[in-house]
């Protein structure tokens, strides 16, 4: 770039790490890179432009006004670059390329296979990884994932894009023997049982405090659990009462004996999975893998809700549209 009149994508991918960072080391480690790298490419940039486009010294760094033309030049630009290479890639490979791809475990569990089956015939090579959402999140931004199917829409990060795929309704799980008589409400579960909660630090655990505040009700919480099947174990043996949503009820149908499956606040609460991604990267794969992951939603997961509890399958939906909050 030195000796070039040109400026190189290279340092375009430079300084849009650096306009997305907290400071030049940040960036570098995004990039693999050494600070003294990323400095001397801003130099350069700056030469080039005759203008001074960082400020360096501040925390978080700023760029200037020129900067702030410079980087939605080099977003625009970049994005091209990457739409050329998946069209090329497409072309060479008759039309399919690469995919890797991130998906929550409660997903995963009960349509991780036809995902795989209906969608690896139309790419050349297909990467599925599972587990919680902080890991696979990170994993999408740092771009070792390509997509993410995942509970958490990712709201703070506006460089990518999202397409709902399906409503998850929350429901009561409880020991059998204390609803049978049927009086029992989410206000009594409250007062006189032990709360067998998701662990804090998920999303589901995350959520369930959210729909307790919503309720008005304090949770008696006597443990914290990883696992929906630990969880279900847990009421069970009438350790508790607890929140699950149908999606993570469907692969463990033998663990419901003798468990009751309520409705909570007549189906009110639900999470929401979407496919999350980076923007204009990938043409219309994104929303093709969407409607793959609706279609298997509605005809393969949400009857299997029914024999769980026949309401279900009226609240359990597919959408394309994130509800109005």
């Amino acid at each position: 770039m030195k000796n070039s009149k040109n400026i190189e994508i290279s340092a375009l991918r430079v300084f849009a790490a650096v306009a997305e960072s907290e400071s030049l080391t940040q960036a570098a480690e995004r990039l693999g890179i050494t600070q003294s790298a990323v400095s001397q490419t801003i130099k350069q940039l700056e030469i080039h432009s005759e203008s001074q486009l960082v400020v360096t010294r501040s925390r978080p760094i700023k760029l200037t006004p020129s900067g702030q033309v410079l980087k939605g030049y080099a977003e625009s630009i970049i994005n091209d670059t990457r739409r050329m290479l998946i069209d090329i890639r497409k072309v060479s490979k008759g039309g399919s390329l690469p995919l890797s791809v991130g998906m929550i475990d409660s997903f995963c569990d009960v349509a991780g296979l036809q995902f795989m089956q209906k969608v690896k015939p139309f790419t050349s090579k297909l990467a599925l990884r599972t587990g919680l959402v902080s890991p696979l999140t990170q994993a999408l931004l740092n771009r070792d994932l390509d997509m993410l199917v995942t509970s958490d829409p990712i709201d703070e990060h506006p460089e990518l894009q999202r397409y709902p795929i399906l409503r998850d309704p929350f429901v009561m799980i409880v020991p059998e023997q204390f609803a049978q008589s049927g009086k029992v409400s989410y206000e009594w579960l409250s007062k006189n049982l032990p709360f067998v909660h998701y662990n804090r630090q998920s999303r589901l655990g995350t959520l369930s405090d959210l729909i307790a505040r919503r309720l008005n009700i304090e949770l008696n919480v006597n443990c914290e659990l990883d696992s929906t099947q630990t969880l279900l174990r847990f009421v069970q043996s009438g350790q508790g009462w607890g929140f699950a949503t149908g999606l993570c009820l469907v692969p463990y149908p033998k663990l419901l004996d003798g468990v009751a499956v309520m409705q909570l606040a007549n189906g009110a609460n639900a999470r929401y999975l979407t496919l999350v991604c980076r923007k204009d990267e990938l043409g219309d794969w994104p929303e093709k893998i969407a409607n793959i992951c609706r279609s298997i939603y509605t005809k393969e997961i949400v009857p299997k809700m029914t024999p769980i509890a026949p309401w279900l399958n009226q609240q359990a939906y597919a959408i394309s549209q994130m509800p109005a909050i």
